[in-house]
């Protein structure tokens, strides 16, 4: 298990902007945690910043869903994974598509 801290910090300094942070994390081991730090600052009337965090487990009922038609327990994990990390951020350049693919797929080769 790993411990992840995820600190984002968003600065609203002209009005009528608008900013979000998201973050989304999957433990996959008991000894794992993650603490998400958001840090939102609106400095001018008229901005928009907002936060998201959203943290949780692989439920153990997905993975013998897909091992019940056929996967083996590591491929039935990656599956899951391979989803919660597919990311489509409209506007991102094709080069940090690229580069964040590559790291995913590290990352599952990492995880078997």
């Amino acid at each position: 298990g790993g411990n992840i801290i995820a600190r984002g910090h968003l600065v609203g300094q002209v009005a009528d902007v608008k900013g979000h942070l998201e973050c989304r994390g999957l433990i996959l081991s008991e000894k794992g945690a993650i603490h998400a730090i958001p840090e939102l600052e609106g400095w001018v009337e008229g901005v928009d910043l907002s936060h998201e965090a959203a943290v949780g487990k692989i439920a153990e009922e997905e993975i013998e869903y897909l091992m019940a038609r056929g996967l083996s327990r590591d491929d039935a994990v990656a599956v899951i994974v391979r989803g919660f990390l597919s990311v489509d951020i409209e506007g991102l350049p094709p080069e940090l598509s690229a580069q964040m693919q590559r790291a995913i797929e590290m990352s599952e080769q990492e995880l078997l």
